[in-house]
């Protein structure tokens, strides 16, 4: 009995970190990246592994690895006079002008790759966690129907902050984006790409239902709890939850966030079509009608957005230039980088007069450039090579798997837009984001192994 309530206690304070972490400003302070991190080490070390099978521990082998291969990458940015590499000239310079002599790093500055660890720490412990409250496919249902009504709730706060209070952020007064809704994040494309992604949450499930037309009469007991999952999965909730996180993505104003949104959505519908025995006309036939739905919905939903392409066009000029830059460091240091969480600091000395003497770049704006500036081109390119390879698996049980196919079809169209957004922003690096990424991204994968491996299989041990 004790270790049944030991076992819901460590799943409730999981869920509560996947649910809260958008809510303090997105979770960018170093607090709270440290208070999740211990809530959900507390969550890990209770968690029940009756659920996990061998394959599970390979599954997420490649992610383990990662994991370790950036410690030792870590180590090595913050080894004093390392033997192996030079030390970042800032170093020498700072010796030069203190008339001192100084410990060398490959890191350009002392703690700067240790505080950065905490974050990527996080993800990978949100991932494992949810993976492993998945690995049951009821509790993956429930898992995706709570996260698609949390990301409902937080687009329903940022409609109505917009209207009552346009110019607040939580408590403090807004800066940035005013006219423009950003509910609890203080950047709109980031807002954006999370309530698009809430929105891929309630889609897929109601395409099913259009399918399957299998949605029993009544919940499963008169418990609260099952008929709340009832009520809350009805297609006339799914259409509700799906309408209120499209509209909240439009009113962010993001291009990019709107658009890929948009393409997500495509994708989606795309993957559940794609394996369905259905005639060349009636296919045809789907894929006119949901291209002709996408525009209607941009037209419809995406009149801020239409406006920003008219005057700004797609293509952010500064970016571009801040991209150029970023290249031009990891030519100086392509294999240990200039040492994790240092892009800021790196960055001014490359910083060039078309890109203004305006704003302060602390991001890259595209995470796999800031990741090689930081960490070099090696470990930057095996973290890519981890999520090219989970994208692949989940892509393939969504073509593959028989029952529940559409938890694998959230799982990677929600894996996909928030890693191409990640490609030119950092919403990724919002840990707000991040963690509701991660736990969709884990659910999925826990069920893109066959169920029957989970049946023959012995458990882990």
């Amino acid at each position: 009995m004790q270790e049944c309530k030991l076992n819901a206690v460590s799943r409730i304070v999981a869920l509560a970190v996947f649910v809260l972490a958008p809510l303090p400003l997105g979770s960018t302070d170093q607090i709270w990246i440290c208070v999740w991190c211990a809530l959900m080490a507390a969550s890990l070390v209770t968690a029940d592994l009756d659920g996990m099978v061998r394959d599970d521990v390979w599954l997420l082998a490649p992610l383990f690895a990662t994991l370790a291969m950036v410690a030792a990458i870590v180590v090595a940015q913050e080894w004093r006079d390392p033997p192996f590499w030079p030390g970042n000239p800032v170093w020498q310079t700072a010796s030069k002008w203190l008339g001192a002599a100084s410990s060398s790093r490959v890191s350009n500055t002392v703690n700067g790759p240790w505080l950065a660890a905490g974050y990527p720490l996080l993800l990978a412990m949100v991932l494992v966690r949810a993976y492993m409250i998945s690995t049951d496919a009821s509790s993956a249902r429930r898992l995706l129907l709570l996260l698609a009504w949390v990301g409902c709730a937080y687009a329903v706060y940022g409609i109505l902050a917009e209207f009552g209070d346009p110019n607040g952020l939580l408590s403090r007064s807004k800066e940035a984006y005013l006219g423009f809704t950003t509910g609890t994040f203080v950047n709109r494309n980031t807002a954006a790409i999370f309530w698009g992604s809430s929105a891929i949450l309630f889609l897929v499930p109601l395409l099913r239902f259009a399918h399957r037309r299998d949605r029993p009469d009544a919940p499963p007991s008169p418990r609260l709890s099952d008929r709340i999952t009832f009520n809350s999965s009805s297609p006339v909730a799914l259409g509700i939850g799906f309408a209120i996180c499209l509209i909240a993505t439009a009113m962010t104003g993001s291009r990019a966030g709107l658009l890929l949104s948009i393409c997500a959505f495509l994708f989606a519908g795309a993957l559940y079509v794609a394996p369905l025995s259905l005639g060349n006309l009636r296919r045809w036939a789907l894929v006119g009608g949901t291209a002709v739905a996408a525009l209607l919905t941009f037209q419809l939903v995406g009149g801020s957005v239409a406006e920003r392409i008219g005057t700004y066009g797609l293509v952010d000029e500064q970016r571009l230039g801040a991209y150029q830059r970023s290249i031009a460091i990891i030519r100086d240091y392509p294999l240990l980088g200039v040492g994790w969480g240092n892009f800021e600091t790196t960055f001014p000395a490359y910083r060039t007069a078309e890109l203004g003497s305006l704003g302060v770049w602390d991001r890259a704006h595209s995470t796999p450039l800031e990741l090689a500036v930081e960490l070099g081109l090696p470990a930057a390119s095996l973290i890519v090579l981890c999520w090219l390879w989970y994208i692949y698996l989940l892509l393939r049980s969504s073509l593959r798997r028989k029952r529940d196919r559409y938890i694998p079809i959230v799982g990677v169209s929600v894996a996909a837009l928030g890693l191409i957004h990640s490609c030119i922003d950092f919403s990724l690096q919002i840990p707000g984001f991040g963690v509701f990424f991660a736990a969709v991204a884990g659910c999925g994968l826990a069920q893109s192994l066959p169920s029957e491996l989970r049946k023959d299989r012995g458990k882990f041990e």
